[in-house]
């Protein structure tokens, strides 16, 4: 049984050495495919489009007005002919090469198939021998049984990074619409306060509408995120001030309150200011979970390189 074990290891370690190689084989041998396609359609067209230019000829030239002009015409099909038969001579050879690549393709495919199989039991049989040498209560064994330990801990830090950092890139791009409509709600409201009349009140309030919902999916978005991390500290507001209601949003509109112009322009002004500093927060976060994710798979290639040279030793 550990001979047979041991037998695995060997061939898989061997196939998975020839992988690498072979795997670059079939992507030099896909882009030939493609070029050679690329010709073939190209010489198939050149021949397909010489033959109409080789038929219109012909039956011009056995008319009664061709008649007129044979010997000219004559020269012209020869050299027609003379085109189309070394384009039929380029559209062969493309072809066959076509084939022959083709063919290698496959037999390449086929080989890191097979190669694949015999690397995939590799792992399998890694751990069968890390089954039986576990029960030998070894320092090999002792050693074994630490670094499972410690690649357990380190997939699940890392699914936890992975959650967060998914946490981060939705609180970035919050705060990227809320700053695309603080932008447009900055231009209504200041196009209001210049003395807009009751369709600019209405378009200023519509956006103000806009931002105050923005800002509150970013808040819930950066909350959360606040949350997941806690050794981040305190998430800051996105937003000073209370959303203006909607009565206050009819008396502006009929009665172009100018006191509600500024308190509106002031409350755009506020939430501008503030979505630079939430963004620095949250980018500062996402370079220290890539920092730390960079690190856990460091980490986890090293224990795992030192996993494999104990069993394959």
């Amino acid at each position: 049984m550990a001979d047979r074990v041991e037998q695995r290891i060997a061939a898989g370690r061997a196939a998975r050495a020839e992988l690498q190689p072979l795997s670059e084989t079939i992507h030099r041998l896909q882009r030939r495919m493609d070029n050679l396609y690329g010709e073939t359609r190209h010489w198939d067209k050149k021949v397909a489009h010489g033959y109409d230019q080789l038929d219109r000829l012909e039956r011009k030239t056995g008319s009664w007005l061709g008649s007129l002009f044979g010997r000219g015409q004559e020269q012209q099909l020869e050299d027609l002919r003379a085109e189309l038969y070394e384009a039929e001579d380029r559209y062969d050879d493309a072809r066959r090469r076509f084939e022959e690549t083709r063919t290698e393709l496959d037999d390449a495919r086929a080989r890191h198939d097979d190669l694949q199989l015999v690397a995939d039991d590799y792992v399998a049989a890694l751990d069968d021998k890390e089954s039986g040498l576990l029960t030998a209560g070894d320092d090999t064994a002792d050693r074994l049984r630490v670094i499972g330990t410690e690649l357990e801990d380190l997939a699940v830090r890392l699914r936890e990074t992975d959650d967060l950092l998914t946490s981060v890139g939705w609180s970035d791009r919050a705060l990227d619409t809320l700053e695309f409509l603080v932008g447009r709600a900055t231009v209504a409201a200041a196009s209001d306060l210049a003395g807009g009349g009751i369709l600019s009140g209405k378009a200023k309030f519509d956006e103000l509408q806009a931002v105050d919902g923005a800002a509150a999916y970013a808040d819930r978005c950066v909350l959360k995120l606040s949350d997941e991390l806690r050794t981040y500290g305190e998430r800051r507001p996105l937003r000073s001030g209370q959303p203006l209601d909607a009565g206050a949003r009819l008396l502006d509109v009929w009665l172009d309150r100018p006191g509600l112009d500024v308190k509106a322009f002031v409350l755009v002004l506020q939430t501008r200011k503030q979505i630079p500093r939430t963004r620095d927060v949250v980018r500062q976060v996402a370079d220290d979970l890539a920092v730390r994710r960079t690190e856990i798979l460091a980490e986890t290639d090293a224990l795992t390189a030192e996993r494999t040279a104990l069993l394959s030793g």
